[in-house]
């Protein structure tokens, strides 16, 4: 992953609004700042760049990719393992930015709502088409990955959680694990659970073993 091939993804993004000739603060370099903390070691700009490329593979079918990609840049901008309102502050700051840009109040709350829906990865009404479907499964894509690819996830995570002891944190990711394991689906779009449904629960069940 190269910062330089993202920022000038990112700038293609920003020059799409009103007012990217006026903004005085470096957006780019804000979320720079939050992606590259040093307690990120999964929730980081590589996770920003492997959602970006998965839904690059299904723009024909996206009916607004400028809106799902600046709710992919910020679903995670904000993010405190200790925290249950990490979705809400990254909306906010989302909304701010989006506004001093002069992105239409649609666009806005499309953005806001496609962010909130990543908390409990359910969609929010009225947004319930494609593009917040997809923004959900790519969210959620490594899931079904390669088992290799699927534990240096695993071990991502855990690493963000260092601070609880493990009893805590195996408690939690137990239920986090039943929870997936026990809908209908875990991907949403036919694309993805196609692709990826059956390695997911293969992934899950054996991360579930484990603990």
């Amino acid at each position: 992953m190269e910062i330089e091939n993202l920022k000038k993804q990112w700038l293609r993004l920003q020059q799409q609004l009103p007012a990217y000739t006026v903004v005085k603060e470096d957006f780019f370099e804000v979320l720079l700042r939050h992606y590259s903390s040093p307690q990120r070691y999964y929730h980081t700009l590589r996770h920003i760049a492997f959602m970006l490329a998965q839904c690059q593979q299904f723009k024909y079918k996206v009916e607004d990719l400028g809106t799902l990609q600046w709710a992919i840049w910020y679903h995670d901008v904000i993010y405190n393992p200790l925290r249950s309102d990490n979705e809400e502050k990254s909306a906010r700051l989302a909304e701010k930015h989006l506004v001093v840009l002069q992105a239409d109040k649609m666009m806005i709350e499309k953005v806001s709502a496609y962010i909130l829906a990543t908390k409990k990865h359910q969609l929010i009404a009225p947004y319930q088409n494609f593009d917040a479907q997809l923004m959900l499964d790519c969210d959620l894509a490594v899931l079904g990955s390669t088992r290799e690819d699927y534990l240096s996830y695993t071990q991502a995570i855990r690493k963000e959680y260092a601070m609880y002891p493990d009893f805590l944190y195996k408690k939690g990711r137990r239920k986090a694990l039943q929870s997936f394991l026990q809908k209908e689906r875990i991907f949403l779009t036919e694309e993805f659970y196609q692709a990826r449904e059956e390695q997911a629960r293969k992934n899950l069940a054996y991360e579930l073993g484990t603990l």
